[in-house]
């Protein structure tokens, strides 16, 4: 599958205000995104096929690009098929696991052609409408916003939109080698680093777009929980968790999680050559960052319980 990729993740976020500002009485309305165009092309004769995935977070938009990519580079193009395909099957599929079991507000949807062919869970609706745009204002993403304001002032209700993103993730895939960059922003750090990805040897598997793609939201899932799984046991060890709660159960759940993200992390490199610029994260030296971390966060917690007396002053090194 020697063909060139290219895509890129960005976290966005959409205002939109009334246009009088501060002289109107109507709260301005905020939408939430994840964002990745996955422009799929085969070397064996199948259609081109175009998709825009959204999601709640990071790691599910990255993999359920990856799994739409696999469905077409393992069976063909998608949306040609005479029995309609089961989207519902391959977002289960994503979710399953630690994430349907702990994020209850997960949701996704899959646009084609600025029709969304599939969703699930809640999203804002204005994105449906950045979408519309979208298609219509092809390949001149950052002037969807300026046609949904024109939209809005058409159908009588003018509307002023700003738009923020960040990219997130950045792939590219030339020649069998997959170059990528990761640049997250965290609660208690930026974490950035590059890795390239390409083929032990000349009659070796070859360096696969769906694979890049998933090894990606492994890297992308193992930051951001690291820090959610650091702050649980920092809870834990200072008796600010009750045992068997949800928040206790969900942490560890959450450090079984990084195991296996670990371990997809490592396949991926007894099966390619993986070179990481400046170095691999480590997740559980990440997890170890945010535990030291989470006594800043934790120290008003901790002074109440122990003017309380319900903490000994023992217990609390800063």
């Amino acid at each position: 599958m020697a063909i060139e990729f290219k895509t890129t993740l960005l976290r966005e976020k959409f205002t939109l205000r009334d246009p009088a500002g501060d002289l109107s009485d109507t709260p301005p309305v905020v939408a939430l995104s994840n964002r990745m165009v996955l422009a799929l092309t085969s070397d064996l004769g199948e259609d081109p096929e175009s998709y825009v995935v959204r999601t709640q977070n990071m790691h599910s938009c990255v993999r359920l690009a990856g799994a739409i990519a696999k469905e077409y580079y393992d069976r063909g193009a998608i949306m040609k098929r005479p029995a309609a395909f089961s989207w519902e099957n391959v977002w289960r599929d994503v979710v399953k696991g630690y994430e349907k079991d702990w994020n209850p507000d997960i949701w996704c949807a899959i646009y084609h052609k600025g029709r969304c062919v599939f969703e699930d869970g809640h999203r804002h609706p204005f994105l449906d409408i950045i979408e519309k745009c979208d298609s219509v204002n092809r390949d001149e993403y950052s002037k969807s916003v300026q046609f949904a304001e024109s939209a809005f002032q058409q159908a009588g209700k003018a509307m002023k939109i700003e738009h923020d993103s960040n990219i997130a993730l950045i792939i590219s895939i030339r020649e069998g080698e997959a170059k990528c960059g990761v640049i997250l922003r965290g609660a208690n750090r930026k974490t950035t680093f590059n890795y390239n990805v390409k083929q032990r040897r000349i009659n070796s598997e070859e360096v696969r777009i769906p694979t890049i793609l998933s090894v990606s939201a492994a890297y992308l899932e193992g930051v951001q929980l690291a820090f959610g799984v650091g702050m649980a046991n920092r809870k834990r060890s200072l008796g600010l968790l009750d045992k068997f709660s949800d928040e206790d159960r969900k942490g560890k759940r959450g450090a079984e999680r990084l195991i296996n993200l670990t371990g997809a992390v490592e396949g991926i490199e007894r099966k390619y050559i993986v070179q990481y610029r400046p170095d691999r994260p480590d997740f559980q030296r990440m997890v170890n960052e945010s535990e030291e971390f989470a006594m800043k966060i934790l120290k008003p917690q901790i002074e109440a319980k122990i003017a309380s007396g319900e903490m000994s002053a023992k217990d609390w090194v800063e």
